[in-house]
């Protein structure tokens, strides 16, 4: 049985959604809870707890008369406040979300994830200035690329790319390379026709990547934007033979369906077409794919048609 100590001293853990949620035992913990409470039915920890696991288990009113009754219990309990906020948020009834979130807060709670389910909560709500500044608030505190990739873009539907930009440059220093944030950061530097540091993170991928198929494609399109065409054409050429060069290795469905991008990129459009069903021979789940080959127009499309 994990002691009672330890839960009390680690908020952390004790807030931790992604955690519980891989937790196989919350019924478990649900009965070791309950039972602890017929023990103790005046402490207001245990009943905090016991809603934590509701939460994760779904259970939105037994956890909410859960922190009712822990309320009454410890009315200074500021956790109180950050489950019932947490509990709230997952119910969709953001305005008292928000207030049990910012009653945490305010008491001086510094948690990386309340911060960040406030920021959630106040998107949802259209109020995106103070999302921003909640989500920066989290990722002071803790850094994360899903959050950096959340206020990034937050920032990028208020037209703040330069406010963006910063962001997915703060992610990379905080966390390292990360794919998802090099990528983001090259489309917010070529919309604000920055191709020189967009190029400059390309190469940077292209550098270390063991498959640069993808890289050479997206170098292809940032001088493409750039108005580059003849340099855009011979780095999407340089693509094509990457692209062969691994499907003679191996053939599989995801190099296939790489290779079709670039085909389309070249403008071989039946080229693109045959990789794009040989794919689908392979791997006929594979959405991006089928999606991709309905986008295609069809050879005859324009058969009988008068200009």
């Amino acid at each position: 049985m994990r002691p009672r100590a330890s839960f009390a001293a680690g908020i952390a853990v004790f807030l931790s959604i992604t955690a519980a949620l891989a937790h196989p035992g919350i019924l478990h913990d649900l009965e070791r809870v309950s039972a602890a409470i017929d023990k103790d039915p005046r402490s207001a920890e245990l009943y905090v707890e016991r809603a934590y696991y509701y939460r994760l288990n779904a259970q939105f009113s037994e956890a909410l008369a859960d922190l009712d009754q822990a309320r009454a219990l410890d009315p200074r309990d500021t956790h109180v406040a950050a489950e019932r906020g947490l509990t709230l948020s997952a119910m969709g009834r953001d305005r008292e979300a928000e207030a049990e979130l910012t009653r945490f807060i305010r008491a001086g709670g510094r948690n990386d994830q309340i911060l960040a389910e406030r920021a959630r909560v106040r998107e949802r709500a259209g109020r995106h200035v103070g999302a921003v500044a909640d989500y920066k608030a989290a990722l002071d505190l803790k850094p994360d690329v899903e959050l950096y990739l959340a206020c990034g873009a937050l920032q990028e539907s208020l037209h703040d790319s330069k406010g963006a930009a910063s962001t997915y440059r703060d992610g990379l220093a905080h966390v390292g390379s990360a794919v998802t944030l090099n990528l983001a950061l090259i489309r917010v530097e070529t919309e604000r026709k920055n191709y020189t540091a967009a190029l400059a993170l390309i190469d940077a991928e292209l550098a270390r990547a063991a498959v640069k198929t993808d890289w050479y494609l997206q170098k292809g399109d940032v001088l493409h934007a750039a108005g580059h065409e003849e340099q855009a054409r011979a780095v999407r050429e340089q693509a094509l033979a990457e692209a062969n060069s691994v499907l003679a290795q191996n053939p599989s469905g995801i190099r296939l369906y790489s290779r079709a991008k670039v085909q389309i990129a070249l403008g071989n459009q039946e080229e693109a077409r045959r990789d794009l069903e040989k794919t689908l021979e392979k791997s006929p789940k594979f959405q991006e794919a089928s999606e991709l080959l309905a986008s295609l127009p069809r050879a005859d499309s324009t058969k009988g048609m008068k200009p």
